[in-house]
């Protein structure tokens, strides 16, 4: 019996050009169900080996393989494909090359807001809630959907921060809020910062918002709604004009 294949398509971006190519994927035993990596590192080394794209530790830890799996962004290395899929890169931020997107304007956002003296090792007794955000890995799969990232200009000037936020950089300041280590006098100033970023704009939404974390962190109840009461109080839905 011949080897089993899956035919999967893979857009490359270079140049500022898009192109879309089909590889045949070849599986390593009959009922393989093999992951987005396991398509991309196979055909780096058969076919393009020139292709460009991320991935660390393999593990769902590092975030940075995340790519777009016909339109909705996946971890490369625990998402499976099958046949006919399309491996393209996040559609939520700047290409560089290929599947590489360019991530840096959004922990920009976070330079000057993380004061805090001392870091919180976990040896420090804190809510549960505050647990719960650690998790988060940075994967960026919760900019799908967020109608307040999609205001930003992605090409923005070299080493500048977007201007409008996103559920992960008000992760990070849910949890600089909520940390037992954070002076009371710095808690302002994280919410005059989450203002700043638009979070105005989640009240107008908040009722039909629908953002997804890549690893299961519940973001509309655990860091949007907090935020929204600290900033406005028990209003926190407002409805549209």
């Amino acid at each position: 019996m011949g080897i089993e294949t899956l035919k999967i398509r893979i857009k490359l971006f270079r140049d500022k050009k898009s192109s879309e190519i089909e590889y045949t994927y070849k599986k390593k035993f009959k009922d393989e169900r093999p992951m987005v990596l396991d398509v991309l590192l196979q055909a780096q080394e058969e076919k393009i080996d020139d292709l460009s794209f991320r991935y660390g530790c393999r593990a769902r830890n590092c975030g940075i393989c995340t790519v777009d799996i016909n339109g909705k962004p996946r971890l490369a290395c625990r998402a499976r494909v099958k046949e006919g899929d399309t491996i393209s890169p996040l559609g939520t931020l700047p290409v560089i090359k290929d599947l590489i997107v360019k991530r840096d304007a959004i922990p920009r956002q976070m330079i000057g807001y993380n004061k805090i003296p001392y870091k919180n090792n976990l040896n420090v007794e804190a809510d549960v809630s505050y647990h719960n955000l650690t998790a988060c890995i940075e994967c960026y799969a919760c900019l799908d959907g967020c109608p307040l990232h999609k205001k930003n200009n992605l090409e923005v000037e070299e080493n500048n921060a977007y201007l409008f936020g996103n559920p992960f950089s008000f992760l990070k300041l849910q949890r600089l809020y909520i940390d037992p280590l954070t002076p009371e006098e710095e808690k302002k100033g994280i919410i005059e910062k989450a203002k700043s970023l638009g979070l105005e704009t989640y009240r107008r939404e908040y009722q039909n918002l629908k953002i997804k974390c890549g690893v299961g962190i519940n973001l509309k109840d655990e860091v949007i709604k907090p935020l929204l009461h600290a900033a406005f109080g028990n209003q926190i839905e407002k409805k549209r004009k």
